[in-house]
């Protein structure tokens, strides 16, 4: 008894080792390491020391409080005055090394602009608009502007796009010599450009494709232009200064002073010139074997006649032409009449077409080139038809006799209508054209092919209608005609009066149609003010609002008239509306040119959401001169820029103990240990 007294006696010290580990490994608290990082780098040194004058070296070291990373150098990062050679720019630790590849210019003032590319590595704070100066003279240039860049047609805050300067007030500086400062659009279209000299300006925003900081209109490059002189200016004031307590809370607003500069709030509106493009020919292609596409990038005044090199077509009429789907004038797709022809794997066309000379731009000459047409798709399966051919057991002889005495007469080929289809079907919209679709081109469309009668009293009339063919969509026709609520309407096509150009002919079609009633539909009519004058005629500029879907997407336009767009026989749903300054009336949104000095025509979005209901009116009036020119819902966004500040971490809940059978299996696998 006594020796097992003893024996639990100097065995309970390790049984409650033993339960303590058990039941530490059963509870497992998450460490989280203090507080959470939400603070990004701090500068803290370089070499050059920052603003250093009469430097003549090529490399530049910046250093900071932790280790950081820099987000896409070669993109992000910019040199100004641009560098014909990139630098070399890394990240070590907690430097930035720079190394500069171009000779230094005498007395200038250098800018390293980080914009927004440096963060810390654990938590990825992003420094915002972080810069390096340095001059290679006595004197260091500190003038500043900033702005923002809008894509012109649809006020998207335009992304990592170039902004720079030029001092040279001629026309000719933006297209012949390259920036003399710039900077870089950030995720919100903002920027700022640093270490300005005193002087006068001009301000421009460049898609440099061909990364020479000069504006090639033969390179299709997108730009913006300001059409005021710019003069830089500086000034010491009060400004508020807000202190957070974290992420949401604020602890302290207070006054300081800083230097502010001006102008700070320049507005660049981003287009494509609408010069016409230099003529070239695109990617063919070849979607089925039947039908072959030519594409262009500018439109054509005759389409090309392609010669035939490995056929010879047994008729000179051996194709079609039609019009690309939606090109205006871009493609022409060629379709091939005889089999024999479109049955040929690969086809070898010559087309001889205008192209503008490389050496000249402005001339065009002919080219001639030859083209190989392969449907591979239909090519590729042949071949799997053929495979699985192979594999499949041939049919015994005699079976094969057998099965040839006893054949009958072949039957007919199966009959293939001509695919026509109308739409909408059933059901009307009183403003909806009635659209009719062919699968191949035909050869004779009349007006007189199709009937339409309305009822009336149960008594069917035939009535009149405005027929003509789509002029963007090829092989669609539209029929239109004013319709009444509630109205019905019945469409008839007798068979075989519409045949296409394989011979299929049409089945005999009849479509009904009831028109929906007035109470299916909300009205919405925009009272618009503040429309600017054209010149001193005192007349207002023309204008028209479209209506967008959630999507941004335009679903009904109506011209102002009057100072009134009424929206009448909408569904019922929720809608934004943009405005339209279209200064030439040609009712569509015009780019600008910058030869001409013309900027792209104004757009301005109405604030916020409408709602139409059924059965309801809704009238509204809309200043346009209130509006911010570059304000846009933030619903219809589509360049969102991305949270900088990161959601406040529950340090309380982080380090509270897991349970369940995640901590138990742990334990467990310790003690086995």
């Amino acid at each position: 008894m006594r020796k097992n007294i003893r024996y639990i006696a100097l065995r309970l010290p390790a049984f409650m080792m033993l339960a303590g580990i058990v039941f530490a490994c059963a509870n497992i608290g998450n460490p989280n390491g203090g507080p959470y990082d939400e603070a990004p780098p701090r500068f803290v040194s370089s070499t050059p020391a920052m603003n250093q004058l009469h430097f003549k070296g090529k490399k530049i070291e910046v250093a900071f409080d932790e280790f950081i990373s820099v987000d896409s150098p070669s993109e992000n990062v910019i040199v100004t005055p641009p560098q014909k050679q990139s630098p070399f720019i890394q990240a070590v630790g907690k430097k930035v090394s720079i190394e500069l590849k171009d000779t230094l210019k005498e007395n200038t003032t250098y800018t390293i602009d980080f914009t927004s590319s440096v963060s810390d590595n654990n938590e990825k704070n992003v420094l915002e608009n972080f810069s390096f100066a340095f001059s290679t003279g006595d004197v260091l240039d500190t003038m500043e502007i900033s702005g923002m860049l809008v894509n012109a047609f649809d006020l998207e805050p335009v992304q990592k796009i170039i902004v720079g300067i030029h001092s040279d007030m001629s026309d000719t500086a933006f297209t012949h010599t390259p920036f003399l400062r710039t900077s870089k659009t950030d995720e919100r279209g903002r920027f700022i450009i640093h270490n300005i000299a005193h002087g006068s300006y001009h301000v421009f925003a460049l898609e440099d494709k061909n990364r020479n900081y000069a504006y090639d209109k033969n390179n299709d490059e997108s730009l913006a232009f300001l059409d005021s002189v710019i003069i830089p200016s500086c000034e010491r004031a009060m400004v508020p200064d807000t202190i957070w307590r974290d992420t949401i809370t604020v602890d302290t607003v207070m006054m300081v002073e800083r230097t502010l500069f001006y102008p700070n709030d320049l507005i660049l509106w981003y287009f494509k010139d609408s010069i016409t493009p230099r003529q070239r020919m695109l990617r063919p292609d070849r979607p089925q074997d039947y039908i072959f596409t030519l594409r262009f990038n500018a439109p054509l005044d005759t389409f090309p006649v392609p010669k035939p090199l490995n056929f010879e077509p047994v008729d000179t009429a051996w194709y079609v032409t039609q019009r690309g789907e939606g090109s205006e004038g871009f493609a022409v797709n060629y379709w091939v009449l005889d089999s024999m022809i479109y049955k040929i794997d690969t086809l070898l066309v010559e087309v001889t077409y205008w192209k503008n000379n490389d050496t000249v731009p402005d001339l065009l000459e002919l080219q001639t080139d030859t083209l190989t047409l392969v449907n591979k798709e239909g090519l590729k399966k042949k071949k799997e038809a053929a495979r699985a051919a192979k594999k499949t057991p041939k049919i015994k002889k005699r079976a094969k006799e057998d099965a040839d005495s006893i054949a009958t007469e072949p039957e007919p080929p199966p009959h293939i209508p001509l695919q026509m289809t109308i739409a909408p079907a059933g059901s009307l919209n009183p403003y909806d054209d009635i659209s009719i679709v062919f699968n191949e081109p035909v050869m004779d469309v009349r007006k007189e092919f199709f009937v339409m009668e309305a009822e009336v009293d149960t008594l069917w009339g035939t009535v009149d209608f405005e027929f003509e063919a789509d002029s963007i969509h090829a092989m669609t026709y539209r029929i239109r005609r004013p319709f009444g609520y509630n109205e019905k309407y019945r469409l008839t096509v007798d068979s075989a009066l519409l045949c296409g150009v394989y011979g299929h002919c049409n089945d005999s079609t009849t479509m009904n149609f009831t028109v929906k009633g007035e109470k299916d539909y909300g009205h919405l009519s925009i009272a618009v003010q503040g429309l600017p004058l054209v010149g001193d005629s005192g007349t207002v500029t023309p204008a028209f609002i479209e209506l967008l879907n959630a999507n941004g997407a335009p679903v009904r336009k109506i011209v102002v008239e009057n100072g009134v767009a009424m929206f009448a026989n909408m569904p019922a749903e929720k809608y934004y509306a943009r405005l339209t300054l279209d200064a030439n009336g040609n009712g569509r949104i015009d780019a600008g040119n910058y030869e001409l000095r013309l900027q792209p025509e104004k757009v301005v979005y109405f604030p916020k959401q409408f709602e139409i209901r059924q059965n309801w009116k809704i009238e509204e009036s809309w200043d346009i001169s209130r509006t911010k020119p570059y304000e846009k819902p933030v619903e219809l966004l589509k360049n969102k820029p991305k949270e900088v500040t990161k959601k406040k971490r529950d340090y309380k809940e982080e380090s509270k103990p897991q349970r369940g059978g995640g901590g138990s299996s742990m334990g467990l696998g310790r003690m086995g240990m």
